[in-house]
């Protein structure tokens, strides 16, 4: 069985409770009023290859698991990986996974690791989109806004052009990578996507203050802002 198939069927026998013996080690998460999971832990070697792969898999959460097996499947790029999702909050509304491939060489830099994150709707069972938690008109808008904080953290004043840095056609944009946090939203930026990639990972936050107008009522954040 050639690895990337190892890959496909280790994980789908996790989520099904199948055993691995000493390759899976199993870590119970202690939670209060939210969605119990437990880690699990693969590793494989094969003659010029090998994965080690950690991720978490939730109780009778099966579209919940099934998502983020789909997520970690479309996240290898290479026949050497580390894939490691881990929780990285729970509350009775969100359950927020962050994903991390480890390229070949990477160092605490952040230049060769590529950094994904789920936002999950615990109670209606499905991922969260910017269109979830914002008003329908929120594009240019929240563009405008993050441009703005952008160029404040790049010391570059709003009529400076962006030529140099990695949008296209040198006009600013917003990427889907985003992590919704108690007090706004925080979205990243991997290696190459918004600078060269000699300079890693590029972080953006957006305060829920600065946002406000385009929150849209009833939503998983009400409890942040309100």
């Amino acid at each position: 069985m050639n690895l990337r198939r190892f890959f496909f069927v280790m994980i789908a026998c996790s989520l099904t409770s199948c055993q691995w013996g000493t390759s899976t080690e199993d870590q119970p998460a202690i939670t209060t009023d939210t969605l119990q999971f437990v880690y699990k832990r693969i590793k494989h070697k094969e003659a010029g290859s090998q994965a080690d792969i950690s991720y978490p898999v939730f109780k009778k959460q099966p579209v919940l698991n099934d998502s983020l097996d789909t997520y970690l499947k479309q996240q290898k790029t290479a026949d050497n990986y580390n894939l490691h999702a881990v929780v990285l909050r729970q509350d009775s509304s969100l359950t927020i996974i962050e994903i991390n491939e480890v390229l070949a060489g990477s160092g605490s830099s952040g230049k060769n690791t590529l950094t994904h994150f789920i936002n999950w709707n615990t109670k209606k069972s499905q991922s969260i989109r910017l269109s979830d938690i914002l008003i329908d008109q929120y594009p240019d808008q929240l563009n405008k806004i993050a441009e703005a904080i952008f160029r404040k953290n790049e010391n570059l004043n709003e009529t400076v052009s962006l030529n140099g840095y990695n949008f296209k056609s040198s006009q600013f944009s917003l990427n889907n990578n985003f992590l919704i946090t108690p007090i706004g939203l925080k979205f990243l930026f991997n290696s190459g996507e918004a600078k060269p990639a000699s300079y890693g990972q590029v972080i953006l936050f957006v305060p829920y203050s600065q946002i406000l107008q385009l929150l849209r009522p009833n939503t998983v954040v009400d409890q942040y802002h309100k």
